[in-house]
């Protein structure tokens, strides 16, 4: 294959090479791609959709008493910018870190509940910028109400993807997608939602890294999946619909009230001068996260800019290829709206043994993931 093409033709010429379709007189070798998602990935699909800078950055008291009594408290302003949210998630973190640096009224119940209510604070926020799209209950679904064309084509380009794998005969072929996202919103699952038909959800087939009590309130159809029918889903940051049970974590896309959400906010990992992932669930989902970089072939990073206060975010990026002898066998797809130039810096930041000779393994795109789909579409079509 002439890997020297232009992006969208080269993704699109190797998911034809490594699709099952047409390829029925032998078996076909999985080969898994994983799509990791950053927040252009969700404004690709919504432009309304928020970016840490316009989440992160409001007044304390315009959601919460109990918050704006704690930021005064540490004697910072009320009104929170993105630098000093993280100065502030820093602050709570390295207290509840280190014991002796505990201030005379900090303990651990009442950090506890202040966490709460900055994960409650920021859900809130997040609806108040762009509303998440809850289950419909009348439908059991995560449908959205209306589709632009724009839309219409990211939704055309995952189901294509997820055309590509089968599971005949318990062995499964082809080319089968995972998804690795920074996200805390409910985009990706709405649209796996969406493609696999009126009368399945997503959950039947996708794994995410744990096990949970429950999946809107009703118990999984089964604890263990089978290897042959799912592709996974890990959502490193958390997300709006992972809360804390009694036994592990439960999965809830049902809109709640306040003072449910008060009681019990999402799991959320926050802005931090050092991110903190030793919580139970990332402990959980990290070594699954690096389990499906290192089995897959082909990474796709859409909307996610690589920056350098994800430390640990950038070195799990790093296992999908640790080492020159991986990506010489493998291909990295970034799509970024930056030139690419900055693009090829970012990765060889993350990839610091990148040479000339691998770096027909890295294939950039300057521009949207939108038009970046519509050349691919062409392309397949």
């Amino acid at each position: 294959m002439n890997i020297n093409i232009y992006s969208p033709e080269l993704f699109g010429a190797l998911v034809k090479e490594t699709s099952f379709e047409g390829k029925t007189e032998s078996l076909t070798p999985l080969t898994n791609v994983t799509f990791f998602l950053g927040a252009g990935f969700s404004k690709s699909w919504d432009n309304t959709f928020p970016t840490g800078y316009d989440l992160f950055n409001f007044k304390v008291d315009d959601y919460s008493d109990d918050l704006s009594e704690f930021v005064l408290n540490i004697g910072f302003p009320d009104k929170l910018d993105y630098s000093l949210f993280r100065d502030m998630t820093y602050y709570l973190s390295m207290q509840k870190k280190y014991s002796v640096l505990k201030s005379r009224y900090l303990d651990t119940y009442n950090i506890s509940k202040i966490e709460n209510e900055i994960n409650y604070v920021i859900t809130k926020r997040f609806n108040s910028l762009c509303r998440l799209n809850y289950l419909q209950m009348s439908t059991g679904k995560m449908k959205f109400n209306s589709i632009n064309e724009s839309q219409r084509n990211i939704l055309r380009f995952f189901s294509w993807i997820h055309k590509q794998t089968t599971g005949e005969n318990t062995i499964p072929e082809g080319l089968r997608p995972h998804f690795i996202t920074t996200n805390y919103d409910f985009l990706i699952e709405s649209i796996l939602d969406m493609i696999i038909g009126e009368d399945d959800s997503y959950s039947l087939y996708t794994y995410r890294g744990i096990s949970p009590d429950t999946i809107n309130n009703i118990k999984p159809p089964t604890i263990m999946y089978n290897h042959w029918l799912v592709n996974s889903l890990i959502k490193v940051n958390g997300g709006f619909e992972i809360f804390k049970s009694n036994k592990g974590y439960n999965l809830n896309y049902i809109i709640k009230n306040d003072e449910d959400l008060k009681k019990n906010a999402p799991t959320l990992i926050l802005p931090n001068r050092e991110q903190d992932y030793t919580g139970s669930y990332f402990k959980e989902i990290f070594p699954k996260a690096i389990r499906i970089l290192h089995e897959s072939k082909i990474l796709v990073i859409v909307g996610y800019s690589l920056p350098e206060e994800d430390a640990l975010l950038r070195l799990l990026i790093r296992q999908f290829a640790e080492e020159n002898v991986d990506l010489s066998e493998k291909f990295i797809f970034y799509i970024s709206t930056s030139n690419e130039e900055e693009q090829y810096k970012k990765l060889h930041s993350v990839y610091p043994y990148l040479n000339q000779r691998l770096k027909e393994r890295i294939i950039t795109y300057s521009g949207t993931f939108n038009s970046w789909i519509e050349e691919v579409l062409k392309f397949i079509s």
